[in-house]
């Protein structure tokens, strides 16, 4: 615990000694010349050493005084400095979210549109990290992290995903029987993710592997997957915008459970505006998700009936 003196003595003695005048530092602190010359000596008695010498027309700072009065000041520019950021975010509806670059890339970047749509006063600034981020050192406002939702997460689970092999169609309809097939490093290795040998325990089907790519990040696969170097063992949230549009397809049936995604909102940005209002659109915009996964996976079953 921090042993301070009275903050009022510290901020009359910071600004006295900034102006070298107590009527000075009286005016901008809005008290009167006594009020701060009566601090000033309650200071000096808590401290036991003097800090200013008063002189008959001026005033000027002891050598203990000198010491302490640019820490004091860069002290009390980096309080204001904290504030007025605080303050300019508020002003400007600015909104700070994290999340995984997969699921930026893949999910929320492509909806992100019509957020900004229709509340052009927000201001997104969006980090895209796979390490979890703290939240107050980071100064940012909300997460939508990956993994098992922990029950103390302040506004609960977005969606759980499944894994299933998924190819553009073109490698999906070769002819050959063999396929090459895409991997990539999970960056949280305590989570241990969905992984093709898994996958391959579960299948009521097999096929040969004509070639393997392994790749250093989930983003990477990704990008693998889109330029038909193979098929890729895949969320069903992230590839679920290519299975719409026609251009993916699934192998098969036959997929394994994956985890969760849900928030966590800084409590300091709980009662901002920006947050309330993206945290309601992302949770309305969830349940669309929802809807539409379980409308591709039914389709798709048919397909195989």
């Amino acid at each position: 615990m921090r042993r301070l003196p009275p903050l009022n003595s510290i901020r009359a003695f910071e600004a006295v000694a900034r102006c070298l005048s107590f009527s000075a530092a009286a005016d901008e602190l809005g008290v009167t010349t006594t009020a701060v010359s009566h601090q000033i000596r309650h200071l000096e008695s808590y401290l036991g050493f003097k800090l200013i010498v008063r002189n008959p027309r001026d005033i000027a700072l002891t050598p203990a005084g000198e010491e302490m009065f640019p820490k004091l000041r860069d002290g009390f520019d980096l309080l204001a400095e904290a504030f007025s950021v605080l303050d300019v975010d508020i002003e400007k509806n600015v909104l700070r979210v994290t999340t995984t670059r997969a699921f930026a890339d893949n999910w929320l970047l492509p909806r992100l549109s019509g957020f900004l749509a229709e509340n052009p006063k927000i201001e997104v600034e969006l980090v895209t990290d796979d390490a979890v981020r703290d939240l107050s050192s980071d100064r940012l406002d909300v997460a939508i992290r990956y993994g098992h939702c922990p029950r103390d997460a302040t506004s609960g689970i977005l969606f759980a995903d499944t894994y299933t092999p998924v190819g553009r169609n073109d490698v999906i309809q070769n002819k050959s029987g063999a396929y090459p097939v895409i991997g990539f490093h999970w960056n949280n290795k305590e989570l241990g993710g969905p992984v093709w040998a898994r996958w391959a325990d579960d299948a009521a089907q097999s096929f040969k592997v004509a070639s393997v790519l392994k790749c250093s990040d989930e983003s990477a696969a990704f990008e693998a997957l889109d330029q038909g170097l193979g098929l890729l063992l895949c969320s069903n949230i992230l590839v679920a915008d290519r299975l719409a549009a026609g251009t993916h397809q699934r192998l098969g049936e036959t997929c394994i459970d994956g985890f969760e995604y849900y928030l966590t909102v800084n409590h300091v940005s709980r009662a901002k505006l920006a947050t309330k209002v993206f945290v309601n659109w992302l949770q309305n915009i969830a349940r669309e998700t929802d809807r539409n996964v379980d409308s591709i996976r039914n389709h798709t079953l048919k397909g195989f009936e």
